[in-house]
C-alpha cells in the first residue's frame, strides 16, 4: 500500500501550485476518459440502475443509501477536524451516534429532525480549507469529474481507509454508495445526455461551479481570473 500513498502525496504536492480552477489543459485526455465512462455507464451501470429502480422499493433504496451515508459520518468528522471546522465535526459525530443507534442501524436519518442536518464534508474540502488551489480539471475513470486537488485528497483518504477497514470492505462500501447515488439521479442524467449538445462541457461546468460554491479558494481564483 506504500506506493499509492507516495503517488497520492506527490499529486497533492503538485496541486499546491497556483493553477486556475476553470482551466482544462487536459481536455483531450479528459474527453477520452469521459467517453470511456459513458460507454461503461450506458452498457452496464444504466441498465443496472433501471433494474434497481424497477425492482427495489424506494424505501429500501433510501434506507440503504442512508446506512452508507451514516458510515461516512466518522470520515466527515475527521476531515472537518483536520480543516479546523469544529462545529461541523461535532455535527457529524452527533449524526453518527444518533443515526447508528436511534436510526435503526443508520437506515433512518433521525438526526436531522433533532437539529443535526447532514453537511457533506470530505478530505477534498479539508484541502480546500488549507488553501490548496484546485489545479486542473480531471475526469477520473469510472469516478467522473474532479480536480487535481480533489482527486489527490480522495486518493489519500482512500489509502488511509483501506488500511483501517480493508480494501475489499472499502471497495464494497464506496461502490454501493456511488451506485445508489447514480441510481437516484439516473433519470436526470439520461435527460442530460439526450438534450445536451456537449455533455462533457455541461458536467465540467456543473462540477466546477459546485466546488466553487463550497470552496472559497476556488471562488477567489475564479474572480481573479475574470479580472
Amino acid at each position: 500500500m506504500r506506493r499509492p500513498l507516495i503517488l497520492a502525496a506527490t499529486l497533492l504536492f503538485v496541486a499546491s501550485f497556483p493553477l486556475h480552477a476553470a482551466e482544462d489543459p487536459l481536455e483531450g485526455m479528459n474527453r477520452r476518459v469521459h467517453a470511456f465512462n459513458e460507454a461503461v455507464r450506458g452498457n452496464l451501470v444504466a441498465p443496472l440502475a433501471r433494474l434497481t429502480l424497477r425492482h427495489m422499493p424506494a424505501g429500501v433504496r433510501r434506507g440503504a443509501a442512508q446506512a452508507l451515508a451514516t458510515l461516512g459520518e466518522p470520515v466527515a468528522t475527521v476531515a472537518a477536524l483536520a480543516a479546523g471546522e469544529v462545529d461541523l465535526a461535532k455535527n457529524a459525530a452527533a449524526r453518527f451516534a444518533i443515526n447508528a443507534t436511534l436510526g435503526w442501524a443508520g437506515t433512518r436519518d433521525v438526526a436531522t429532525g433533532m437539529g443535526y442536518p447532514r453537511h457533506a464534508f470530505g478530505f477534498a474540502d479539508t484541502a480546500c480549507r488549507w488553501g490548496i488551489p484546485s489545479g486542473p480539471y480531471l475526469v477520473l475513470p469510472l469516478l467522473g469529474p474532479a480536480t487535481l486537488r480533489d482527486a489527490s485528497a480522495q486518493a489519500l483518504s482512500a489509502t488511509a481507509l483501506a488500511q483501517l477497514v480493508g480494501s475489499e470492505a472499502l471497495l464494497a462500501w464506496s461502490g454501493a454508495e456511488t451506485f445508489l447515488g447514480y441510481a437516484a439521479l439516473h433519470p436526470d442524467i439520461e435527460r442530460l445526455q439526450a438534450e445536451s449538445l456537449d455533455a462533457y462541457a455541461v458536467l465540467r461546468s456543473a462540477y466546477l461551479q459546485r466546488r466553487a460554491a463550497a470552496c472559497p479558494v476556488d471562488r477567489t481564483i475564479g474572480d481573479d481570473a475574470e479580472r
